[in-house]
């Protein structure tokens, strides 16, 4: 039934959702029995190796601060949406999965998610991501996209030299309307300010006045945001492909 429910679901978002790209992404938060993270990291390594190879590369992440320290972060991105619903998974994968779910005590469940490419800038793979939620206000995860997309021209007129990566949470998670940023770094050193703060920026390419406007209109169109530092776990990742 499970299975059943998440072809229908997938099925309806491929509808609803135009796409060129392969921009589709799951994950999960996992939170593991205390006591038993080795043992968990051992056996998600294994059935990595084992059933994750490509196109089905998978990725795993500690949260070393937020909310949820101390969870796992799992998931699969680069995909189409049809990608998920057409996808065999043979009885020796979901049978492996048991060596390790064991030790699983809760989490989120799956999320879906939209990465949006015009509103990311200079996206790269990163040992480290600062992960940053926002809870829009119902309609308004479009103004906030609105000026990302500005932002990304400012910050190729200024030749800024960070990179993230923008989602859109299509299914899954707290509430609708989610609005993920994902900030890549290569150490917590990243976090430190360098070179034209992200005002100096706008104001260099739009003017001050628009700068006044659009961060009144960010700022109003969400509740809430929460951060978290995620620690990439290569030993329980796929490793890149030649």
């Amino acid at each position: 039934m499970r299975r059943f429910i998440t072809i229908l679901l997938i099925s309806l978002i491929t509808i609803a959702f135009a796409q060129e790209n392969p921009v589709a992404a799951r994950g999960r938060y996992t939170k593991v029995t205390k006591g038993k993270e080795a043992l968990y990291e051992k056996a998600y390594a294994k059935h990595v190796a084992n059933f994750h190879v490509q196109p089905w590369a998978t990725f795993a992440a500690k949260v070393m601060s937020g909310p949820r320290t101390g969870q796992y972060y799992t998931g699969t991105t680069g995909h189409y949406w049809k990608d998920y619903a057409e996808r065999v998974v043979t009885k020796a994968h979901r049978d492996d999965r048991k060596n390790f779910v064991k030790y699983i005590e809760g989490g989120s469940g799956a999320m879906y998610f939209e990465k949006i490419l015009d509103a990311s800038y200079n996206d790269r793979s990163a040992p480290m991501w600062e992960v940053t939620t926002y809870y829009t206000k119902p309609g308004a995860r479009s103004t906030m996209l609105s000026v990302l997309r500005k932002a990304v021209e400012a910050n190729k007129k200024s030749n800024y030299d960070g990179s993230y990566g923008v989602y859109a949470v299509v299914s899954g998670g707290d509430q609708d309307g989610l609005l993920v940023l994902v900030t890549r770094m290569d150490s917590m050193a990243d976090m430190a300010v360098s070179g034209p703060s992200v005002k100096d920026r706008w104001v260099k390419t739009f003017g001050e006045q628009s700068w006044e406007k659009n961060i009144k209109d960010w700022r109003s169109s969400y509740t809430k945001s929460t951060t978290e530092i995620f620690q990439v776990i290569p030993e329980m990742s796929t490793p890149p492909s030649d």
